[in-house]
């Protein structure tokens, strides 16, 4: 006796971000970012060139996405950047920074471009605009995170014999 089996399933509809590798997902009412490829590896069937539509999701593939959407959201922080010129007294630009803003943190620093662009992974040829970046990526920027400043403090000092 061959019985059919019936899965419920969710539409959840997507859209791909301007930013940097992300789909936006609306789930329960409430938009969520997940990486592009943790979204194609969930959804493999869906092809990488739609930049929006809906998706019929399976309660695995919906409870996959949400957990996702959690380890992103604790681990993903907005910056704005853009890049300044300094002058020399002829007029000549003799010096570069990029201004980059912690926009969860309130925190603005002044990092060289070499830097930047190693760390961030940002193309070269950028001049202004926002990313999201981790923490580990926030922390070699230099901007200071309550968490890691809570621990530095709280941890004894080295003694030497």
């Amino acid at each position: 006796m061959n019985g059919i089996i019936i899965v419920p399933t969710y539409a959840v509809s997507f859209e791909r971000t301007s930013r940097r590798g992300y789909y936006i997902v609306t789930l329960a009412g409430t938009k969520r970012y997940i990486p592009s490829r943790l979204f194609s590896a969930v959804f493999p069937r869906i092809d990488r060139r739609l930049t929006a539509g809906t998706v019929e999701a399976s309660a695995p593939e919906l409870e996959a996405l949400d957990i996702l959407a959690e380890i992103v959201d604790k681990h993903r922080y907005q910056i704005r950047y853009t890049i300044e010129l300094g002058y020399d007294i002829y007029g000549r630009p003799c010096a570069t920074n990029y201004i980059v803003n912690a926009v969860d943190l309130g925190q603005t620093i002044a990092i060289v471009p070499a830097a930047f662009l190693r760390i961030t992974g940002a193309d070269e040829r950028t001049e202004i605009g926002c990313m999201d970046v981790t923490a580990a990526q926030l922390d070699d920027l230099g901007f200071v995170r309550k968490e890691v400043a809570a621990d530095v403090r709280n941890e004894r000092p080295i003694q030497y014999a």
